[in-house]
């Protein structure tokens, strides 16, 4: 079990179900999963082998290929690729959380805090820079054209309150917008 995961079942379970007043921790908003996206507009084939070489390096895991889809084809073919994606659960999602919050975010030139929620149970951003993850600097040269990582985090929760409280809980600080 990784020390994160450890901070959220000892401590945040914990905390929640004294201020909650929850009867059973069974009840209580959990990190489901994590996507992550890479990929874009192109669909050259070293472009796409590039995005999915990232997504093993920054997930640890296996990406799923992603085609374009049949409403964005101009012509009747085979479907092209465009990137990949990784879907992360249990372990490797606080392992995850943990690379992101500690390592990957202070790295961010002019990082202004995370965007407020938009959506009851989801939050999305997209990291621009996906060199912040230091096991890409030293490949430079192989993901130099690779785009903008999206990332969405998905929680068991019913509403945008009770997904700060958890995004709190864990150290992730979402900042409102002021609109």
């Amino acid at each position: 079990m990784h020390p994160f995961e450890k901070h959220y079942y000892r401590i945040v379970q914990q905390d929640l179900i004294l201020s909650e007043n929850v009867s059973t921790a069974s009840m209580l908003p959990v990190p489901k999963k994590v996507a992550l996206c890479l990929g874009g507009e192109s669909s050259d084939e070293n472009y796409v082998v590039a995005c999915l070489g990232a997504l093993n390096i920054i997930g640890s895991q296996k990406p799923f290929f992603l085609q374009q889809k049949s409403s964005q084809q101009k012509k009747s073919g085979p479907r092209e690729g465009v990137g990949g994606k990784i879907t992360l659960r249990r372990t490797q999602m606080y392992l995850f959380f943990y690379k992101l919050l500690f390592h990957v975010l202070p790295r961010v030139r002019q990082f202004e805090g995370l965007r407020a929620l938009a959506h009851d149970n989801i939050y999305c951003f997209i990291l621009k820079d996906i060199f912040s993850f230091e096991e890409l600097v030293s490949l430079f040269p192989y993901f130099e054209e690779v785009g903008s990582l999206q990332c969405q985090f998905h929680f068991t929760t019913k509403d945008k309150a009770e997904t700060n409280v958890l995004g709190h809980s864990l150290q992730i600080c979402f900042f409102s917008s002021g609109k």
